[in-house]
């Protein structure tokens, strides 16, 4: 759906990092660069979803340059035709009532988004044009791990093996593809796992591992007693086996706690 276009007298490259830089530093709410070719192409998710895709092209005419607006929102449509044929199943009466709801809340959605498109680039390229200054928009990024390129490789051969039921002749060709448009086989790369999801992931690091924490260890009148228990319940003999066992840790310069602890230690009774 072509819902707006417009000539602007600056080169095709600055247009293009202008609208690129205003979407992605998030000036336009909920939305998502899913996809981009420099410097002529830029789709947009709107909200992350594919019920909104908004296809952004820049067309060089000499010293101008074109912008296009191209909505995609047939699924969009798509659901709230499905919302609009339940409503068929009411009486006549609140059918034709939901009918025109449903087609007047969806015409709202659609105008709504396309409007924050077509207008916040418009009034921000004729800004550009008229003040010849180039806005900077500061992006506060955390500072990503390196990217293993050649497990990203990997992962997509085995993608579109088991997905696709292609081989990895098919992967090179795609980024055989990419390079022919300038972009490093890095680039190309990135460029294909970012489409099938696995460049975020791989960004992200590995996950944390979760803290565990370390549960409180008995006193020594705690292992004392269990250490007691243990040898009248065993041996029959509690008390004078357990002083007995302890002098031979005390006579290696241990004191009594600690003679306590590695005896209760050796027998596993240190658990809480």
């Amino acid at each position: 759906m072509h819902l707006g276009e417009m000539t602007i007298n600056l080169p095709a490259e600055k247009v293009y990092r202008v609208i690129y830089n205003y979407i992605r530093a998030g000036f336009i709410e909920r939305s998502f660069i899913a996809d981009f070719s420099e410097p002529s192409y830029i789709k947009v998710k709107h909200g992350g979803s594919s019920l909104f895709i908004i296809k952004i092209r820049v067309v060089p005419q000499g010293s101008k340059s074109r912008v296009l607006f191209n909505f995609d929102f047939s699924g969009h449509i798509l659901l709230w035709l499905l919302v609009l044929f339940f409503g068929c199943f009411l009486p006549f009466k609140y059918a034709f009532l939901w009918i025109l709801f449903g087609i007047f809340m969806c015409w709202v959605i659609v105008m709504y988004i396309c409007d924050q498109y077509v207008s916040g680039v418009s009034d921000l390229l004729r800004t550009v044009e008229y003040t010849g200054v180039v806005p900077e928009f500061k992006l506060e990024e955390e500072p990503k791990p390196p990217v293993d390129v050649d497990a990203l490789y990997q992962r997509l051969i085995h993608a579109y093996s088991a997905v696709y039921g292609r081989s990895a002749k098919t992967v090179d060709r795609e980024i055989q593809s990419y390079m022919k448009r300038g972009l490093s086989r890095e680039e190309a790369i990135k460029r294909m796992a970012r489409r099938e999801g696995f460049l975020k992931r791989a960004e992200a690091g590995p996950r944390p591992k979760p803290k565990v924490e370390e549960k409180p260890k008995p006193s020594p009148d705690i292992l004392y007693q269990r250490l007691m228990d243990m040898y009248g319940r065993v041996y029959g003999r509690g008390r004078l086996l357990l002083e007995h066992k302890l002098e031979e840790y005390l006579k290696e310069g241990l004191s009594r706690e600690e003679a306590i602890k590695k005896l209760a230690e050796k027998e596993g009774l240190t658990n809480t």
